[in-house]
């Protein structure tokens, strides 16, 4: 009975072993199934890369000849070029030379000053009107207080109301 039992637990070590062989072959199938699986789509993913450098490549040579090409233009165009720069330069520089001459006119002529400073506290002050520029109101002069009444036939003595006289010379 012992040769049987020694049999029999070695048979059962046996079946043991083969059972985590046959777990281990099936986990290592699964595992080969998903790397296939990767592989198959890193194929694919690497398919679609080549085609966008070759076409990255197409666009590349395209903008290349179109870079020399532009190029080859400005070249024949920059002397050009400079010499507008230098005479819009110079232009400038005589036009700044202008304005310094204008503005130390300017300040010699404090006119335009001085009524830029009136027109400013005009537009500052709306409802003062012009009394804060010095202005004098001209004074009115009612009919009443004049000594003549321009007619251009004669004269109307306001007092009276007869013609030919003044007011301080009537007899009253």
């Amino acid at each position: 009975m012992d040769e049987c039992d020694a049999l029999h637990s070695e048979n059962c070590e046996s079946r043991d072993a083969c059972d985590e062989l046959k777990r281990d072959t099936r986990e290592l199938e699964h595992e080969n199934k998903i790397l296939k699986d990767e592989k198959i789509e890193l194929d694919m993913n690497n398919l679609v890369l080549h085609e966008d450098l070759e076409r990255v490549k197409e666009t590349f040579s395209l903008r290349v000849e179109s870079f020399v090409t532009d190029f080859a233009k400005l070249e024949k165009n920059s002397p050009e070029l400079q010499q507008k720069v230098e005479s819009l330069l110079a232009e400038n520089q005589s036009l700044y030379e202008k304005l310094k001459q204008v503005e130390i006119d300017q300040a010699a002529n404090r006119r335009w000053h001085d009524s830029s400073q009136a027109l400013n506290w005009l537009n500052t002050h709306p409802n003062q009107g012009r009394k804060g520029l010095g202005f004098v109101k001209k004074q009115t002069v009612y009919p009443c207080n004049r000594k003549y009444v321009g007619l251009p036939e004669n004269i109307v003595c306001y007092h009276c109301g007869k013609a030919g006289h003044v007011r301080y010379t009537m007899v009253m």
